[in-house]
């Protein structure tokens, strides 16, 4: 039975929880719940791995403490029992407690069965025949290994330091008899077996606890959004969810909103046809302001900007040569600026008249005989002729030319910039484009207001150093070419809308992007609900290191061996001691669930096993003596036997054997027995004295207030000449001081019971005395050894004093005639006989044979 490597084989946070539980008998809340927090931690891989060791001498057997019960006092609200003072049991270990059936013996054993935690504790009631009391409680004295101790019980709740008080009564023949049931003394490798177990539903419960503290948030999603992929991914999200699952499911973005848009305007859109037309015109509205703002972004550039200065740096160039080539020709010139740009263009009007009208036929300038000066219509003289083929010359030169030239191509490259559209114009255009006036609408006319001051800049510009800042193609134009290719591609969608039926793949795909939009909108309550459920996952896995089935089954092996051998081998034992042997019935283990091995009684070789129906009702009785001896003998400690009517229904040979039973238990423990039998009361007497042994006698009896009172020792079982010395020194006094003080009326009826009292003592001492208690009333056994001897000593003088008193005291026991009443004795009469019997007695005992 190598636990400690069994041990080592169990989770760690049991391995831990067997250390402290060897280190202290019961774990506190505390303790339960740090051993939950350890099992979830290992379940989780958190909880570092140590070496748990155990002490050799963990398991072995260790004697208990002695235990006795004192007294039941203050009670309240159980049965009918109210008594002024408290039920004390007394020094001897064996206790009697007597009284008439309603005196309330039942109502203590019920108590004590529920302060004790009895097996079968049954219900316990107020006084039904009183108001209903709120209040239910008792005040039981005890001492534990000779401290005394108290236990106040408030109408629940089991006394853990009673719990190993066993009772017998009525009750316990349904256990083992008519049922299966356990047995209630376990080794203490068993009972510490049990005590873990009992710390494994404790976690078990304290994880069940913190499971129920995460109760799931997650949101119900809506009935039409759960038949989509996403819907249906949403409603099976469990532990094993990962994050790239719930990025892939709950990701919507602004594409996303507007494919949703989309789709909605094309499930509205009665007209498709008509609809793909007006978004493919929005299209080349956009396309066309792109175009624009490309192209005249283009004849900004920097290279058609350095392309217009170097024409312009080369026209100026050749003409500042034309014009010093000029200054050079007509330097002898009688008026100024001949050769100037304002003169050239004279000459080129008076040329273009000459040829047009004035000389038609002729070259110009026109120096034929006869000709004339265009300009003033002179005749031109030689001199003039000549002035007019140098002009000609010059401006036909190579020199003139070239400015000419160079002019040209600086007007072509300065007609490159096209003139830009006016605000209203760019509005008007942004509007039929579908551009709404926004910050998109802002950007556009922006760009183009930065397009015209680079335009107005240009002619400031005479060199490529002076050039602005190049103009970048700006992020509007990628938006509007993103927006056109859009608009074409829902333009193509609608014109499949026109063509054919698929409006419900449209809703379909709608209500998945619905739904996707619906999960983003709740991530976090979704992250929440992984994060919960992962958490109840590692909580399982946990609560499945705590399932007690492992402890179980090692219990039940264990008890194989350590329980069920010895338990039967003590029943059979119990059955031979109480002469029951006879009986054909056997004590077999049934089964052991959650390592509680338990156990029923068999008949031997019968058909049938209704156990209860076959035997007779004592033959059950001393067998389920039996059996809860059996069971509860094998305690080690020592703590009382409390016994409510034992021998019911049991004949003279089985009550006997229950009594030397009784007695030969109370040699080491202390045993209580609750009983209104007499003949109980004598057998325990009888053989009590055998082992020179005195029993309490304890009466209790039912009074105006309620039952369970205790009072003195009935008269009949005590000692006559103890019972003698009562009479005279308690009933007496308190008959005499009646009589003195309140007369006859209140006299009377209580010497009349103390007359019947007398005469009973006056039979206990023939019995006792005289007969030196050969023969007893309510015993079978006849006692010759050592004294029927004495019964020699008696006289005829002794008997005729007896019968004479026996006489005087019995006519109290019947009705008195009115005519002729007999009258009661007076307390001198009383005491005279009292003390004559006391002389007869002191007397006898010293006479000899």
């Amino acid at each position: 039975m190598n636990l400690e490597a069994w041990f080592t084989n169990r989770p760690q946070w049991l391995q831990i929880a067997v250390t402290r539980l060897l280190q202290q008998p019961e774990l506190t809340d505390k303790d339960v719940s740090e051993l939950a927090i350890l099992c979830q931690q290992e379940a989780a891989g958190k909880l570092p791995k140590t070496t748990t060791s155990f002490p050799s001498s963990a398991f072995l057997q260790n004697a208990t403490g002695n235990l006795r019960l004192c007294s039941i006092s203050d009670v309240e609200g159980v049965n009918a029992l109210a008594p002024k003072k408290p039920l004390e049991f007394g020094k001897s270990n064996i206790t009697i407690v007597y009284g008439n059936n309603g005196s309330g013996k039942s109502g203590y054993v019920r108590l004590l069965k529920h302060v004790c935690g009895a097996r079968e504790m049954g219900a316990l009631h107020r006084n039904v025949y009183k108001p209903v009391s709120a209040i239910q409680k008792a005040c039981i004295s005890f001492e534990q290994d000779g401290i005394p101790k108290s236990h106040t019980w408030s109408g629940q709740g089991i006394c853990d330091d009673l719990n190993s008080v066993d009772i017998f009564d009525t009750s316990f023949g349904k256990v083992f008899v008519s049922s299966e049931d356990e047995v209630s003394y376990e080794p203490p490798v068993l009972s510490f077996f049990s005590s873990l177990i009992i710390v494994c539903e404790k976690v078990a419960s304290a994880l069940d606890a913190e499971a129920n503290r995460h109760q799931s948030k997650k949101p119900n999603i809506p009935a039409d959004k759960k038949v989509t992929p996403e819907g249906i991914w949403y409603e099976d999200i469990s532990a094993k969810t990962t994050t790239q699952d719930i990025d892939k499911h709950c990701a919507f973005g602004s594409t996303d909103e507007i494919e949703m848009q989309t789709l909605q305007q094309r499930l509205a859109e009665q007209a498709p046809a008509e609809k793909a037309k007006g978004l493919r015109k929005q299209k080349q509205h956009i396309d066309t302001l792109v175009q624009d703002a490309q192209k005249h972004l283009d004849q900004l550039s920097d290279e058609n900007y350095r392309r217009i200065i170097a024409a312009k740096e080369n026209s100026i160039l050749k003409k500042a040569a034309a014009d010093a080539a000029a200054e050079k020709v007509f330097s002898g010139s009688e008026l100024a600026g001949i050769g100037s740009d304002v003169w050239k263009e004279l000459w080129e009007a008076a040329r273009k008249y000459s040829v047009s009208a004035a000389y038609k036929e002729a070259v110009y300038p026109n120096v034929s005989d006869g000709s004339r000066c265009v300009l003033c219509h002179q005749a031109l003289t030689q001199e003039a002729k000549e002035r007019l083929i140098s002009f000609e010359n010059f401006v036909k030169g190579e020199m003139q030319k070239a400015a000419t030239d160079a002019a040209k191509e600086y007007e072509a490259a300065s007609q490159t910039i096209e003139s830009l559209p006016t605000l209203e114009t760019l509005r008007i255009r942004i509007d039929a484009a579908g551009i709404p006036q926004n910050e998109f609408a802002t950007h556009v006319m922006e760009f183009f207001e930065q397009l015209q001051a680079r335009i107005s800049q240009l002619p400031e510009i005479d060199s490529e150093e002076a050039i602005p800042d190049p103009l970048l193609s700006p992020k509007w134009i990628d938006e509007a070419n993103a927006q056109s290719e859009s608009l074409g591609e829902l333009a193509e969608k609608y014109d499949e809308d026109a063509k054919s039926d698929n409006r419900e793949e449209i809703k379909k795909k709608l209500n998945s992007l619905q739904t996707r939009k619906w999960l983003s909108e709740h991530r976090a309550a979704i992250d929440e609900e992984v994060t919960r459920l992962k958490l109840l996952n590692q909580i399982q896995e946990a609560k499945k290191s705590a399932n007690t089935m492992a402890l179980s089954k090692k219990k039940g092996e264990l008890a194989e061996i350590l329980i069920t051998e010895a338990f039967v081998q003590r029943f059979d034992a119990e059955l031979k001691t109480l002469g029951a042997s006879h009986l054909k019935v056997k004590l077999v283990k049934t089964r052991a669930p959650k390592g509680n091995v338990l156990h029923q009684i068999q008949l031997r070789g019968a058909s049938m096993n209704g156990l209860a129906e076959i035997l007779s009702e004592g033959e059950n009785r001393i067998v389920s003596i039996a059996a809860f001896l059996a069971d509860v003998t094998g305690k080690s400690n020592q703590a009382p036997f409390i016994f409510d009517d034992p021998i019911s229904s049991l004949d003279q040979s089985y009550e006997e054997a229950v009594v030397q039973r009784l007695i030969e238990l109370s040699q080491d423990k202390q045993v209580i027995v609750f009983t209104h039998r007499l003949s109980l009361m004598g057998l325990i007497q009888e053989y009590t004295k055998k082992v020179d042994q005195d029993p309490e006698i304890i009466g209790i009896r039912a009074e105006t207030w309620g039952t369970g009172e205790p009072g003195d020792t009935p008269l009949f079982v005590k000692k006559p000449d103890k019972a003698l010395n009562s009479l005279i020194i308690d009933r007496l006094s308190k008959a005499t001081k009646l009589l003195h003080e309140h007369g006859k009326d209140a006299y009377e009826p209580y010497a009349k019971s103390l007359c019947s009292d007398f005469r009973i003592l006056l039979e206990r001492m023939i019995e006792f005395e005289l007969m030196a208690d050969v023969v007893g009333r309510y015993r079978r056994e006849i006692n010759t050894k050592g004294k029927i001897h004495k019964l020699a000593k008696i006289s005829e003088s002794d008997c005729q004093y007896f019968d004479d008193l026996m006489s005087k005291y019995s006519r109290f026991e019947h009705s008195q005639p009115t005519e002729s009443p007999v009258e009661l004795p007076s307390p001198q009469d009383l005491l005279a006989d009292m003390t004559g019997l006391k002389e007869w007695r002191e007397e006898y005992a010293k006479r000899t044979i």
